[in-house]
């Protein structure tokens, strides 16, 4: 009975801990490599977005201004539409990568917003001093990162999207007078959307995750099988040994039975006090029953 309760101690203890290593160490580093991959995701994303805002920058300040006043309508004039047609030829060479500015009221129907732009869309206009919405989504080929900021209406953007008799007649003959009108000043009317593929550096963060927990597992076993081998051999047997000696002890037939020789210090000294102790109790019985004999005779 002692051999098993201790046997299922030692086992159940290593086991609980075990458990515990691993949820604690696999989980945390899951965690935490998770946190790192969408931070560096998001990183990546925020310089891509102001490299499409210094495109808008550059078209409004310097592009504009010298084709503007000719009678012609040039889309090069509009900073969208450079924006946008800079990361097409990106997006040519990571397709993952995609940059929108989608409007609640477009000129181009290419840029009408998806229910999910509509919703950030809606969040910006709600809080005009909100400055930026990201976070991770599935899109269903994978996980994306998406950054979005929001786009109001500046004085120079009225002169196209406040009425279609304002707006030059190049621009409505091109696209008709129903679409891209009615914008107000510094109502956010647009925004920048940028997604970049975050599938890859969350599968590694996983991969990663399950090596590790790979690795606890490969140290647990050879700890368990160390620590329950080292158990066994200095304390569960030896101890077993003295069970049996103190058994037959306290049935006055302990003759022939071995206490322990090798195990613990400590096992070691009981062991060897309970041979002297029953050196004592046979010496002791040897004069009891010489002095009954003696007695009878």
């Amino acid at each position: 009975m002692f051999n098993i309760s201790t046997n299922g101690i030692v086992r159940t203890v290593l086991i609980s801990s075990f458990v515990i290593a691993l949820l604690v160490g696999a989980g945390g580093a899951y965690f935490i490599l998770h946190q790192r991959a969408v931070q560096r995701t998001a990183a990546e994303a925020g310089r891509l977005l102001s490299a499409a805002t210094a495109v808008r920058s550059y078209t409004d300040q310097h592009i504009a201004p010298l084709l503007r006043n000719d009678d012609k309508f040039r889309a090069e004039t509009v900073p969208a539409f450079a924006a946008q047609t800079v990361y097409r030829t990106v997006q040519g060479n990571y397709p993952g990568y995609i940059y929108r500015e989608p409007a609640l009221k477009p000129t181009n129907p290419n840029d009408l917003p998806t229910p999910f732009e509509v919703e950030l869309l809606n969040k910006f206009r709600a809080n005009p001093d909100l400055k930026e919405l990201a976070g991770v989504r599935d899109e269903g080929k994978g996980s994306v990162y998406y950054l979005a900021r929001p786009i109001k209406a500046q004085e120079s953007c009225l002169i196209c999207h406040d009425t279609p008799q304002r707006a030059p007649s190049a621009m409505v003959a091109k696209y008709g007078p129903y679409n891209g009108f009615g914008w107000q000043l510094n109502e956010v009317v647009a925004l920048q959307s940028l997604t970049v593929p975050a599938a890859e550096e969350i599968r590694e963060t996983g991969e990663i995750a399950m090596l590790l927990a790979g690795g606890l597992l490969l140290v647990f076993l050879a700890t368990y099988f160390a620590l329950t081998l080292s158990i066994e051999s200095l304390v569960v047997r030896p101890l077993r040994s003295l069970a049996r000696a103190a058994e037959a002890a306290s049935m006055g037939n302990d003759a022939g039975v071995a206490l322990p020789a090798s195990g613990a210090q400590e096992i070691r000294s009981i062991a060897a006090a309970i041979e002297r102790l029953r050196a004592s109790l046979t010496k002791s019985l040897k004069r009891l029953a010489d002095n009954a004999s003696a007695d009878k005779s």
